[in-house]
């Protein structure tokens, strides 16, 4: 397609409801996908970091598992 004006380009020869909804809602759902991998990536540190015994506690023993 060829548009004489930016005006026709916006205008998507009437579809632009469709077309620009469209790119609104993807463009929503990736911001949430990446909005949630990013809280969820946050959370596995937050948890690994707990986790791990302090280096300065003698104390720290590894779990052996009883067998």
């Amino acid at each position: 397609m060829t548009w004489g004006s930016w005006a026709e380009f916006f205008a998507m020869g009437g579809h632009a409801p469709f077309v620009w909804g469209s790119f609104g809602v993807t463009a929503l759902v990736i911001a949430a996908e990446l909005l949630g991998v990013r809280a969820r990536r946050r959370t596995l540190r937050t948890l690994a970091a707990q986790d791990e015994p302090d280096a300065g506690d003698v104390d720290a023993q590894p779990e052996v598992s009883a067998r």
